[in-house]
């Protein structure tokens, strides 16, 4: 194998020798059959010492052979691990054989696989990884590298050295020499492997020879060609980089072309300086456009349409340089509210944040103050708006002045009907609202003629009332009956008897003698309101025993009148209040009937009384179980009201019939409108989908006049209830504005935040150049540009102009075309704009007088570095390889340096240090 290169070489080539010998050692003992001569054919101690000898010796040689290989440090830290646990597989076989083995528990399954795995981290690191992968310098690391022994120039850390040399002579004796050495050429480029390193040192072993010599007297122009692309850089006498091409070519003409426009151009060129912002002018074909560039020359705003030829385009940047400044800024979050003028009228509009019209209003104002309080109005209330459906029945119910009030709608929007009176709170009229529409289907259509018996049921029982045609109860009895039956009986008796009751009257009080139902009579003092003030605590047989005991009686009241009743008789009697109503009481003394009310005066109240005889002999009996529907006359015509069992109305109908017959004929189609009807409460405003083929919206008040129509049509109810939700959601903080004459308005976009230039028409003159990530972003972009566009210059060169700009590293330059590409760019950056200024003035120099130079070629140059000469070699594509370490005080010492290289390099020896 040869000479050792280290330690680990001997380390290794010593555990291979040690590990073959005891691996045979076991293997020999085997051989000469000592394991087999035991009793029962078996001798243990020399088994056990035959296979331990051979499982030892096989992980040190592989562990030798790794150590062997140039592999990586934890390679061999890896093969350490496995030679470990293969020796503890073999401890493990010491301590279970054979007592383990020939009885009791077997250990040979896990004694084996311990054994193996050990040996197969071995061997994937010595045999099947470099196998596998073919290649050696991957397992290589400088940490292997010996670098302490070498000597110092050999390393790097010094340019010059001394070697002592031993080899053995021809006569077979052993000599030495010293041989001086010095480093010559350094590599301009570093690799990450030595194979790679390698590669580079035979790549320019092989390019020495073949190189040229290039002496740069003059600045000069150098074209390369690198994988089909040509591209120049323009070098000083000294080899220094002042510029390069702007871009590369896919052909040679291209490049050429680019030389020569730099040549004429650039000595004449004038630097092109922008102070704030310019308005650069190009042409793309026959087409002109423009944008404004900041002095960074990074566009802010660009055209949104071509221009037919320069004086377009410049009068169009007039246009938007007078529209800038006083453009105001859309920036919506969400939704905003724009007021215009529409022929001499006002009118607004609700749009989204991507100037999306949404809604306009309903009508038209005036003046301007007028459209924004209605739209201010709006979007302060429009936020609890209701969502109802089109064409959809349903109670609503709204704020009027300080109360509230209700209406049915019916499919057609049309009113139907109305609360009869308003409330102090929504929910009452909702909960009417909900009893209406659950009781309409079963309530029946009556009208009255003059007056008519109800029997209703209340919380004690059952009732009556007698009421007239606008629902005025003349009589009533409020006590309750069992069944409805008991009640009719007791209005057939009232209606017996009313006609014949007589009428006591009396000034103060009186006493009334009366026959009970078991034939008893009996006497009680009664005042002039009907209270019974005392009575006879018993029954009499005869009429005279209860007139003897009354007048016992009336000794102390001798003011009393004495009222015999014979049948049933009305009695007027007077309220604590001095107010009178009027009684029917039957031949008993009890109360069958009474007036539902208190009159001023005795009078009237007879006048009730006598309404009661008038009307009762015809009128009908009614059960009113339910609420009804009742028809009536008003001014001739025919109208209805919808009356609970409480005799409450609660509904008056909004149609005048001609006929009774047209008027239930509504009734019907109110029925039909009411019955299951939702109830919806409108604070304010409420939204109104519709569906006619597509979706739409609009807005209406509490008195349904339509206040905004929804200018959007929509495919499915989903997003139009998606913009409805974004307009109540956001209205309570839209902004309301008026485009003067121009906006700003941001644009969002999957990529960023952009802007657009609109006038009140929404025509766009301008737009961002590109996008921002972010909305402050933009901003800010939009305030610069109103800062510095209406101050924007043209930027004016004809053929080409040197341009100023600063990028994080400083200072640069660059040469531009008419067409403004990029021709030439500058190497360096530099800390301030005047130094820039100078480089530009010595590039018009370098420009006038370089050559131009096409290297095909390896070629050695020449170049001089401020303190002396150097020598470079460079690759066909202009690559800097290898350069001198060494600077020359001349250009022929250099000349000379280079030339030795040049002979000596193909032919030279390649070490690597260890």
């Amino acid at each position: 194998m040869g000479e050792p290169d280290s330690n680990k070489d001997v380390y290794g080539y010593w555990l291979f020798v040690v590990g073959y010998l005891v691996s045979f050692a076991g293997i020999a003992i085997f051989l000469t059959g000592l394991p087999n001569t035991g009793s029962g054919g078996v001798n243990v101690f020399w088994w056990r010492i035959s296979v331990t000898l051979s499982a030892v010796g096989l992980p040190l040689a592989m562990l030798g052979i790794v150590l062997l290989l140039p592999v990586r440090w934890r390679a061999v830290q890896v093969t350490l691990v496995g030679t470990g646990i293969s020796l503890v597989g073999v401890l493990v076989f010491e301590w279970a054989y054979p007592q383990n083995w020939r009885m009791g528990a077997n250990y040979t399954s896990e004694i084996v696989a311990i054994y193996t795995v050990g040996i197969a981290i071995i061997a994937g690191v010595a045999v099947l990884v470099p196998v596998v992968t073919g290649k050696q310098g991957m397992f290589v690391e400088d940490e292997l590298l010996n670098l302490a022994d070498q000597p110092p120039v050999l390393v790097g850390d010094a340019t010059t050295g001394t070697l002592f040399s031993v080899f053995r002579a021809p006569d077979k004796t052993w000599t030495w020499r010293a041989i001086q050495q010095d480093a010559v050429a350094d590599s301009t480029r570093t690799t990450g492997s030595r194979a790679t390193a390698r590669e580079s040192v035979e790549e320019v072993r092989a390019l020495v020879g073949q190189a040229g010599l290039l002496e740069i007297t003059t600045a000069a122009f150098r074209l390369y060609e690198n994988d089909g692309e040509w591209r120049w850089v323009l070098m000083q006498e000294d080899g220094g980089v002042v510029a390069e091409s702007g871009t590369v070519y896919s052909e040679r003409d291209g490049v050429e072309d680019s030389v020569s426009f730099t040549k004429d151009t650039g000595p004449t060129a004038p630097i092109i300086e922008i102070d704030g912002a310019a308005v650069d002018y190009f042409r793309r074909g026959e087409e002109w456009h423009w944008r404004i560039i900041d002095e960074d020359r990074q566009p802010m705003a660009r055209d949104v349409e071509a221009y037919d030829d320069r004086e377009s385009a410049t009068s169009a940047v007039e246009t938007i340089q007078s529209m800038v400044p006083d453009a105001r800024v859309l920036a919506l979050n969400a939704i905003g509210a724009e007021l215009y003028e529409d022929d001499d009228e006002w009118r607004w509009r609700i749009v989204d944040a991507d100037d999306q019209e949404l809604a306009t209003s309903g009508t038209t104002f005036g003046e301007r103050r007028l459209a924004e309080a209605s739209v201010d109005n709006l979007l302060a209330g429009v936020g609890n708006a209701t969502v109802i459906q089109q064409g959809r029945a349903g109670f609503e119910v709204f704020p009027q002045g300080n109360s509230w009030d209700w209406r049915l709608v019916d499919a057609g929007e049309e009113l139907v009907a109305q609360s009869h009176t308003v409330a102090s709170d929504s929910q009452t009229l909702v909960n009417r609202a909900k009893e209406i529409a659950a009781t309409a289907a079963d309530a029946d259509v009556v009208s009255i003629e003059g007056a008519d018996y109800e029997i209703y049921p209340g919380q004690d029982g059952w009732h009556w009332r007698f009421v007239t045609a606008d629902r005025t109860v003349i009589a009533d009895r409020e006590g309750g009956y069992e069944t409805a039956d008991e009640a009719r009986e007791v209005i057939e008796t009232v209606r017996a008897q009313a006609s014949e009751a007589d009428l006591l009257e009396f000034e103060t009080a009186a006493f009334q003698q009366y026959k009970t139902e078991d034939e008893q009579w009996r006497w009680r003092l009664i005042d002039q309101g009907g209270t019974v003030l005392a009575d006879s605590g018993e029954a009499y047989e005869s009429k005279a025993g209860a007139g003897q005991a009354m007048q016992t009686l009336k000794e102390k009241a001798p003011d009393a009148e004495i009222l015999e009743i014979e049948t049933a008789a009305f009695e007027l009697v007077s309220t604590d209040d001095g107010r009178w109503r009027w009684r029917l009481i039957d031949e008993g003394g009890n109360l069958i009937a009474e007036g539902s009310s208190n009159h001023p005066s005795r009078q009237a109240a007879k006048q009730a009384m006598d309404l009661l005889l008038d009307l009762s002999p015809g009128a009908n009996v009614r059960e009113m179980a339910d609420p009804v529907f009742q028809l009536y006359t008003d001014a001739g015509d025919w109208a209805w009201r919808y009356v609970t069992v409480g005799n409450e109305i609660v509904a008056d109908g909004v149609e005048r019939s001609g006929t009774r017959d047209d008027a239930a004929a509504h009734v019907k189609s109110v029925r039909k409108a009411a019955v299951d009807a939702p109830c919806d409460v409108f604070e304010t405003y409420a939204i109104e989908l519709a569906d006619d083929d597509t979706w739409s919206w609009r807005i209406f008040d509490t008195a349904r006049d339509v206040v905004a129509n929804g200018t959007k049509t929509y495919d499915d109810r989903s997003a139009a209830t998606d913009d409805i939700e974004n307009l109540r959601s956001n209205a309570d903080k839209a902004p309301i504005f008026e485009i003067d004459s121009a906006a700003i308005r941001l644009t969002h976009h999957a990529d960023g935040v952009g802007w657009v230039l609109i006038d009140r028409a929404r025509n766009t003159y301008a737009q961002s150049n590109g996008r921002y990530d972010t909305r402050a972003g933009a901003l800010e972009a939009i305030e610069r540009l109103k800062e510095l566009t209406p101050d924007a210059h043209a930027v004016n060169f004809e053929d080409a102009g040197f341009e100023l700009f600063e990028r994080p590293d400083g200072w640069r330059w660059r040469l531009l075309d008419e067409d403004e590409h990029v021709v030439a760019t500058g190497k360096t950056p530099f800390e301030t704009q005047d130094e820039a200024r100078d480089r530009i003035d010595a590039v018009r120099e370098f420009v006038a007088t370089a050559s131009v130079l096409e290297i095909d070629d390896p070629t050695f140059e020449l170049n001089y570095q401020g303190d002396g000469w150097i020598w470079r070699l460079v690759d066909g594509n202009g690559n800097s390889l290898a350069q001198s370490i060494e600077v020359y005080g001349t250009r022929q010492e250099a000349r000379s340096a280079m030339q030795t290289l040049k002979e000596q390099a193909p032919d030279g020896h390649v070490t690597v240090a260890q």
